[in-house]
């Protein structure tokens, strides 16, 4: 089967822009990344949409495989479906001898060797040269808290000493895959770090908020750090620890999806020393109280 042609591989027509070409790369090359994509041949699709991007993104490379094409060739990098049976500019494409398919493209391009890839070298009389690109490779970097929630610019070092800036999407999630800026054979896989206060589960941010003793038994209005101010969340009495407490919209902004939400979760915190009236005050009271043990599951237990 003839190999696609590379605004078939993208899903545009010869006559798409650069910005039409663009969009339809990274949609192409989220969907069909080997990390988010399981299928079998996801490895192989993604590397033609990266061959297609990289020669179409560039318009000298494109100017020359439109001439290419318009000249009867199937693809510049190889695999292209066989010889054809055509004349073009006084060259019979049928029944060529394959070790001058070099040649050729040489006479179409002005140059060996095809598009943005390492020749392979001249091929034997056995088949037609082989023209491959390198492979997309991908880097992780750490980014703060912060910068996931708020969105920006961070940049990350290649083994090689090159430093490759990525821009952080507002509300980037752990794990999410990047393009990297100017960059089109790598991109960036997101680590969020840890914040002193706050931790995440999707959009949501999640606070633990100490209170005192008296403040979970009597109830209290108390201060609920947001990630850009303070929040007044009200205490119902006999609140125990591990309660939630909702305040809507508090939590991460990513666009296309519903604000998350902030969630406080109670921690009692009993006091780290008494006085010897204050111990007998909660002695007396302890007394007075019903035994939790005694209730519910803890009723039905065998001890």
């Amino acid at each position: 089967m003839p190999a696609r042609g590379h605004y078939e591989v993208l899903g545009v027509s010869k006559t798409a822009s650069a910005e039409e070409i663009r969009a339809a790369h990274r949609k192409l090359a989220r969907q069909h990344h080997p990390d988010l994509n399981k299928a079998p041949d996801a490895a192989k699709r993604f590397a033609e949409i990266q061959e297609a991007y990289d020669t179409l993104s560039d318009a000298d490379k494109r100017r020359k495989y439109d001439e290419f094409q318009r000249l009867g060739g199937d693809s510049p990098f190889g695999g292209g479906g066989g010889a054809r049976t055509r004349s073009s500019a006084g060259t019979t494409w049928g029944g060529a001898d394959p070790s001058n398919f070099e040649d050729i493209f040489s006479e179409a391009f002005g140059h060996r060797g095809g598009f943005g890839g390492t020749s392979t070298g001249r091929a034997s009389r056995g088949g037609p040269q082989s023209t491959r690109r390198q492979s997309p490779f991908e880097l992780e970097a750490t980014i703060p808290f912060e910068l996931a929630i708020k969105g920006g610019t961070w940049a990350v070092l290649h083994e090689d000493g090159t430093r490759i800036e990525f821009t952080v999407p507002k509300g980037a999630e752990d794990g999410e895959l990047v393009d990297a800026n100017g960059r089109i054979d790598c991109m960036v896989k997101i680590g969020i770090g840890s914040h002193d206060w706050f931790t995440r589960d999707g959009l949501d941010l999640i606070v633990h908020v100490p209170v005192t003793i008296a403040e979970a038994t009597l109830g209290a209005k108390i201060d609920i750090p947001t990630f850009t101010s303070v929040a007044t969340g009200s205490l119902p009495p006999g609140t125990a620890s591990g309660k939630r407490i909702r305040v809507k919209g508090q939590g991460v902004e990513r666009v296309g999806k519903p604000k998350g939400d902030l969630y406080a979760i109670i921690d009692i915190v009993p006091p780290e020393s008494l006085t010897d009236l204050d111990k007998q005050l909660l002695a007396e009271i302890g007394k007075r109280l019903p035994n939790p043990r005694t209730r519910g599951a803890w009723a039905k237990t065998d001890r």
